[in-house]
């Protein structure tokens, strides 16, 4: 009996060990050539030691079962520091700036596909995954394009691709050459509004954003008003935010005045949250204690989780050594209001942590 109990719990455990994804110690060559003698794709686990998401897909997603069976089926997998080895020439050669990132590859070392970033779930991963099979994907188009289709509908669906798989770079560069090939009314019109709203394809300064900023009542035209303030709105929320958060200390109460003025001159729709930002930030710089409590009683209780989570904290601690002792209490009444109506578990604890031992010590060295 007991050989058969421990026959059966090596079997267990071999099954489990079979389930979940299967690294191979190879180096990257070695990988393709399996890959190729298999039928199979390479799949390049790109992790650094101090990154959390890596590990957490090592520990949490890559070890299911159902995301074991499809990779060990489909890839060659393999995995590699990028600050390591044979992990640095990978990091350069395929261009992996952020962590975890995985690659696809063909048996001749070409990339087919990146996923980037952690996922909370086996399925969400290998829907990621899953991509690089589609008809759309960035690998199979790349193939049309080096072959020189430039129609103008296949070089839309392929910068899209481009951008799903973060290849961000070949994508600014083909959306730019759409760009070039247009005139003024199209380059205004609908079919290529994705390119000037994808803070990707046309970041803060570029002059693709520049362009739209010079045009945008034909873009309004073109496109619609909604649509064009909504990314207006986030353009001066990104700046706006990075004063509130502490990220750019450099703005003075000039710039945030000139920032209300040129928000006025574009009569946005619906983004009067930006007011209250400019509002919050102008009584910040002016150090009035009251005047910034009253508005973030006002404000905050509006906003989602996420936008508290990074934007709470940082106004009443840029006073710290402002507030008197009846502005603390209302603040711990307050902060503890917001427990009671975010949903976010470790946004209540941050919270409570705050309003119980923060926000007491505020001024104190």
């Amino acid at each position: 009996m007991k050989k058969i109990i421990l026959l059966l719990s090596c079997i267990f455990v071999m099954t489990s060990m079979f389930a979940q994804t299967s690294f191979q110690e190879l180096t990257l060559e070695k990988a393709l050539e399996q890959a190729k003698v298999e039928n199979k794709y390479v799949f390049v686990d790109c992790y650094t030691s101090w990154c959390g998401p890596c590990k957490m897909m090592a520990e949490k997603i890559l070890p299911l079962k159902e995301v074991g069976e499809y990779m060990n089926g489909k890839f060659v997998c393999v995995k590699f520091d990028m600050e390591k080895g044979e992990g640095r020439a990978i990091q350069q050669k395929y261009r992996v700036s952020a962590y975890p990132t995985f690659l696809i590859l063909d048996t001749d070392g070409n990339l087919v596909h990146a996923v980037v970033g952690g996922m909370a779930t086996g399925d969400e991963f290998l829907a990621k995954v899953k991509i690089a099979f589609d008809e759309n994907s960035a690998g199979k188009l790349g193939v049309e394009y080096e072959n020189g289709n430039r129609n103008m509908d296949f070089l839309m669906r392929y910068i899209k691709a481009l951008v799903q798989s973060c290849d961000l770079e070949k994508a600014r560069k083909i959306a730019q050459d759409v760009l070039v090939a247009l005139d003024e009314e199209e380059k205004c019109s609908e079919p290529y509004w994705f390119i000037y709203e994808n803070l990707d394809l046309s970041p803060v300064g570029s002059g693709n954003m520049m362009y739209l900023l010079k045009h945008v009542e034909q873009f309004r035209k073109g496109v619609g008003v909604e649509k064009v303030d909504s990314v207006l709105g986030n353009l001066f929320a990104i700046q706006l935010e990075d004063i509130l958060r502490g990220r750019n200390k450099n703005a003075t109460l000039a710039d945030v005045e000139a920032a209300g003025k040129l928000l006025d001159t574009y009569k946005l729709t619906g983004q009067q949250y930006l007011y209250d930002y400019i509002a919050l930030i102008k009584a910040i710089k002016e150090e009035n204690t009251d005047e910034t409590l009253r508005l973030c009683k006002d404000i905050f209780p509006k906003m989602p989780d996420e936008k508290i989570a990074y934007l709470y904290f940082s106004p009443l601690t840029m006073l710290q050594y402002k507030w008197n002792n009846k502005q603390k209490k209302e603040l711990v009444a307050f902060t503890k209001q917001l427990i009671d109506q975010v949903e976010m578990s470790q946004l209540k604890h941050s919270l409570k942590n705050f309003a119980d031992f923060g926000i007491p010590h505020l001024g104190e060295n």
